[in-house]
């Protein structure tokens, strides 16, 4: 939608950066107003997470502008790209948590606000040093966010907006959506970063969204064997396919990022899996026949089934003791 430019504060000199709209997209109406949308939501927010925005207007020439922040990092793409985040590294699944922690903080707090992001994705994300934490999560690009107060409607019947690898599958069918979208987005952004690739693997934008809606995600522990059950059950919860089957706020998910042992002990339900990674495949499967579309059956107090991922073998009792 436009172009960011590192610039200086005129009269006290302090670095910022300046976001200005295509010139070519200024005479779109509907595309102006997602540039205002995106600079007022995010000035409404007022959040450490989000990136923050000191002003915005439009130029005597026309030109539409906000002002942001400065951040001087990397994105979470690049961080992962270059090693910085290494499946190697002993410390890199407590910094996948951390960073999602945030991201869910952030979010949350944009939810708050009836502001849905609509396009996470590790682009999104900005990685600074800050408050002595080099891994200090910034949100960006509110482009697409959609405000629910708003009597605007920006956004036509049957258009699907945002990223399909990390689209919910409500987006991907151009239903109606809420704040768990994102959540389903931030699961598969944990997906990406815990194992490194994406639950859903295809060759054009339609198939994926295809697999989106109908496929069960494969288990993350098939893929990365550190992975905890705690958090392998919160990456699956993220992904339901059910946004009723998802944790219900931003905030929800933050408290389980922030302890996964006591959300497993909390015996949330499980969410459906297939256990293993499956081929693509364009074939709709009916929502009401498919396990991950399905609620689990629930269970007793305090107790949690957990399937065996692929690559474990099933705990054996020892067989019982003579009595002779």
């Amino acid at each position: 939608m436009g172009e960011v430019f590192l610039a200086e504060h005129p009269l006290i000199g302090k670095t910022v950066a300046l976001k200005v709209i295509h010139q070519d997209m200024s005479l779109n109406k509907e595309l102006v107003a997602r540039f205002v949308n995106e600079a007022k939501a995010v000035s409404t927010i007022g959040n450490d997470h989000i990136v923050d925005v000191h002003d915005f207007g439009t130029t005597k020439e026309g030109a539409h502008f906000f002002i942001m922040e400065y951040l001087q990092g990397q994105t979470l793409a690049k961080a992962l790209s270059d090693g910085q985040l290494s499946l190697s590294d002993p410390a890199h699944i407590p910094n996948c948590l951390h960073i999602g922690a945030q991201i869910a903080a952030g979010l949350g707090a944009a939810h708050e606000h009836n502001i849905i992001h609509r396009d996470l994705k590790p682009d999104n994300v900005m990685l600074i040093h800050k408050l002595g934490d080099p891994l200090f999560v910034k949100i960006l690009d509110f482009g697409l966010a959609k405000m629910l107060e708003s009597d605007a409607q920006l956004t036509a019947m049957g258009v699907v907006l945002g990223t399909p690898e990390f689209m919910s599958p409500e987006a991907a069918e151009s239903k109606n959506i809420d704040g768990r979208s994102d959540i389903y987005s931030c699961g598969v952004l944990l997906f990406f970063m815990l194992t490194g690739r994406l639950p859903f693997i295809a060759n054009s934008m339609g198939e994926m969204m295809v697999q989106h809606v109908c496929q069960a995600p494969p288990v993350p522990r098939s893929f990365n064997p550190q992975i905890s059950p705690a958090v392998e059950q919160i990456v699956l919860r993220c992904l339901a396919k059910n946004r009723e089957d998802r944790f219900q706020s931003m905030y929800e998910l933050h408290a389980a990022l922030m302890n996964p042992e006591e959300y497993l002990s909390g015996s949330p339900r499980v969410v459906a899996s297939d256990g293993a990674p499956r081929p693509v495949s364009t074939e709709r499967v009916a929502v009401a026949q498919h396990p991950a579309m399905q609620r689990p059956a629930p269970t007793s107090p305090l107790t949690m089934n957990i399937g065996t991922p692929v690559g474990y073998a099933s705990a054996t009792p020892p067989p019982p003791e003579s009595s002779a």
